[in-house]
């Protein structure tokens, strides 16, 4: 049977379970991931339940893992049927206990370990189960986006979300910038519809929203040296290749450029970023695929869908859950002012962090990996991941390996390790996931996640022989 037939006939399941438990008039719990793909996942679930007039309890967590499991164990045992968004592929023995459940998995991450063998009801809709990439070509928002149009052809209304999803996640990773795989047939479905469009342009942050000064200052993807978290020497940049940064006393936007102007940004950021050390590959990323919401206001920070995900993100990392769910569900007064003050509140902060990264003061350089010691400097938990992304993909590091960056977890006595792999090294046959995994249970810790991007939690004194065990097993994982 084809993927296409097998992955159709999940998407059925799923449905078919959720209008059967709409039956019963009993509430849904419904546990997500804190990231951007998590919530805007979270997000799609709760307009299918509401579709279904299913009464529902959110709970956005860190990690589906024991400590989580006991604190929401009450809700747990009050709630017959459970979905986990964002999460569960990868922790099916822990979820194996609730036999007497009935369970909804919607995930895109390596599922790992057997269910048991009297579990009740349990679905699982997986790019991987489908032989989809769930790296690259689907995640967590991709597949509940398609639960919801399966359920009803209105539901196409959440395309933008699903495709906030999917770029939070960092999935862009076609040519230029674009979504592919089944990310692809999203956007192709929103385009047709006319709740996106598709273009190539600058990717500077907030271009439509912010005064360009500000737009180069706060680009993180692509990072550019000297500019980004500088919106002094963004000012100078822009005076130095002829554009004036500002008219009658006020900063100018991209909407106010000439045809001539924005030849001059576009050569201009290129020939300065290839000047201080990028490759031209690297420095043409400046220059790729968009993805805009022409249902939104242009000058809205939810038109430029990646801009849109940076906030969604940021109300996540902030635990500000609640505002960046009403915010996709389509709050556009209070829910998307506050949003916003949390999106500023988090750049400065993450950018107070990039500093420490680019100056090398915590910053320890191994023979097969870098490592980030944001322990040293109390770096959150739920930021630790973005600096290592940031890192990774954004070369502020000189040679191309992968990132490994630490911190203190919440949970008591251990350190927080999130790992990034370098575009670079995408097809080098490093798989994060599985060496983490190993390392991190050598030590007593677990880890687990994509191979490209992976985490793990190890007690805090094991730390040094974890990262001895990660050099060894990064390049030789089995």
């Amino acid at each position: 049977m084809s993927a296409k037939r097998l992955l159709d006939q999940g998407l059925d399941e799923a449905v078919e379970a959720l209008v059967e438990w709409s039956k019963s008039g009993k509430p849904v719990l419904l546990i997500s991931h804190y990231d951007a793909d998590g919530i805007t996942s979270a997000s799609i679930m709760i307009k299918v339940l509401n579709d279904l007039a299913i009464p529902f309890h959110v709970k956005i967590v860190n990690q589906l893992d024991e400590p989580t499991l006991r604190r929401l164990e009450k809700l747990l045992e009050r709630h017959e049927f459970l979905i986990f968004t964002d999460l569960g592929s990868g922790q099916r023995n822990l979820l194996s206990r609730y036999a007497d459940k009935n369970i909804l998995v919607v995930d895109h991450h390596q599922p790992i370990g057997g269910l048991a063998a009297d579990v009740k009801a349990w679905i699982e809709v997986n790019p991987r189960l489908y032989d989809i990439n769930g790296n690259t070509e689907a995640c967590a928002s991709t597949m509940s986006y398609l639960i919801a149009r399966r359920l009803s052809s209105s539901n196409i209304s959440l395309a933008p979300i699903a495709i906030v999803g999917a770029l939070g996640d960092m999935q862009d990773c076609g040519e230029k910038g674009q979504l592919v795989g089944l990310n692809r047939r999203i956007v192709e479905e929103g385009v047709k519809s006319g709740y996106v469009s598709e273009e190539m342009s600058l990717r500077l942050f907030g271009l439509r929203s912010k005064p360009l000064v500000e737009c180069i200052a706060r680009t993180t993807n692509p990072y550019i040296p000297g500019l980004t978290g500088n919106e002094r020497a963004s000012y100078k940049f822009l005076k130095s290749i002829g554009i004036e940064p500002e008219v009658n006393g006020q900063l100018r936007m991209f909407s106010s450029l000439s045809k001539e102007e924005v030849r001059k940004l576009v050569t201009g950021l290129i020939k300065y970023m290839i000047d201080v050390g990028l490759s031209s590959k690297e420095a043409e990323r400046i220059i790729g695929y968009v993805y805009l919401f022409p249902r939104e206001k242009p000058e809205s920070p939810l038109f430029d869908a990646r801009e849109y995900s940076s906030l969604v993100n940021a109300c996540g990392r902030l635990d500000k859950y609640g505002v960046a769910i009403a915010v996709c569900l389509g709050d556009r007064e209070e829910s998307l002012k506050e949003a916003i003050q949390v999106a500023n509140m988090y750049r400065e902060r993450l950018g107070r962090y990039i500093r420490l990264v680019v100056s090398g003061e915590i910053v320890e350089e191994y023979e097969g990996f870098y490592c980030i010691h944001g322990d040293i400097v109390g770096i959150e938990e739920k930021i630790i991941g973005t600096i290592a992304s940031i890192a990774a993909s954004a070369t502020l590091l000189p040679k191309g390996k992968p990132v490994i960056a630490l911190t203190r977890a919440e949970k008591e006595g251990f350190i927080k390790v999130s790992a990034r792999l370098p575009r670079a090294l995408n097809r080098k046959g490093i798989d994060l996931a599985r060496a983490l995994r190993f390392a991190a249970e050598k030590v007593g810790g677990a880890g687990g996640g994509h191979e490209v991007a992976a985490g793990a939690q190890i007690p805090i004194e094991r730390k040094r022989e974890f990262l001895e065990l990660l050099g060894e097993s990064l390049y030789n994982a089995k």
